[in-house]
């Protein structure tokens, strides 16, 4: 039989007895308020984010809840004039023919309904135009390199959100569990779980191959869509920041906040 005592070597300061216990008990401690907040941040932005991913795809209905066609991509306008680009436009599938319909059309709601405002909505042929980048085929899975071209992720699944009277893509999600929901099916698409979410506004430009230099650079979009073409961040990879759920809805809470003028 024996006691449970507090060793201590010569040379060494002695320890409070169960000062490593109560360090860890309080660690756990933080550790489960942390991932509580998380939690009810996920649960808020269900009905504040709309995830490109569960877009891809969905049906498209007019004001009577017909089907139009399908969700093939998502067009937003990129200009230097801020740093999250509107939503101008959405490319939808009709039997073989695809058509590009206006944002001013459109009713977006998270996680995947867009519905048409009026059953007069002005459906236009499919081009590209000065500043227009096409989310799922020109930044989906493009590489993405840092301010000095270390190579560091793809984009898994793209963020948009309503902020006043006009959606924004607001941030880039990267990792195997936003690929993994992605390839999933429709029902796990449209569960939204942002966890490593590199916020939009660090994007700087299209950059196109490092073997070809600077040779086109010049306006951002000029060159989306290209083989071989990625992102640019404007920091470098120690500097990239991820943000956690709760970082997200802060954002967003202080972008609608800008916006009403609060």
């Amino acid at each position: 039989m024996g006691f449970n005592r507090v060793t201590w070597t010569p040379g060494h300061d002695r320890k409070p007895v169960g000062t490593s216990r109560f360090g860890g008990l309080a660690r756990l401690r933080r550790q489960r308020e942390a991932s509580a907040r998380e939690t009810t941040a996920v649960r808020a932005l269900q009905g504040s984010l709309v995830s490109l991913a569960a877009l891809l795809g969905s049906e498209v209905r007019d004001p009577d809840g017909r089907s139009i066609g399908r969700l093939s991509d998502v067009v937003v306008h990129w200009t230097t004039r801020g740093a999250y680009p509107p939503v101008k436009a959405i490319v939808v599938k009709t039997g073989e023919v695809e058509v590009a319909i206006g944002a001013r059309w459109l009713e977006v709601a998270s996680p995947s309904a867009v519905r048409l405002r009026s059953p007069r909505a002005y459906a236009g042929s499919v081009a590209r135009h000065r500043d227009d980048v096409a989310l799922a085929h020109d930044v989906l899975d493009r590489q993405v390199v840092d301010a000095v071209g270390v190579q560091i992720v793809r984009p898994a699944d793209l963020y948009l959100a309503a902020v006043g009277d006009r959606i924004e893509l607001v941030g880039i999600e990267v990792g195997i569990g936003a690929l993994a929901r992605r390839l999933g099916p429709g029902r796990l698409r449209r569960r939204i779980r942002p966890a490593r979410v590199i916020d939009w506004g660090s994007v700087s430009a299209f950059a196109p191959p490092r073997a070809e230099g600077g040779a086109h650079r010049g306006r951002r979009s000029e060159i989306a869509g290209e083989a071989g073409v990625g992102l640019e961040l404007d920091r470098g990879a120690a500097e990239v920041r991820r943000l956690r759920p709760s970082e997200v809805r802060a954002a967003l809470e202080e972008a609608l906040a800008t916006y009403t003028g609060e």
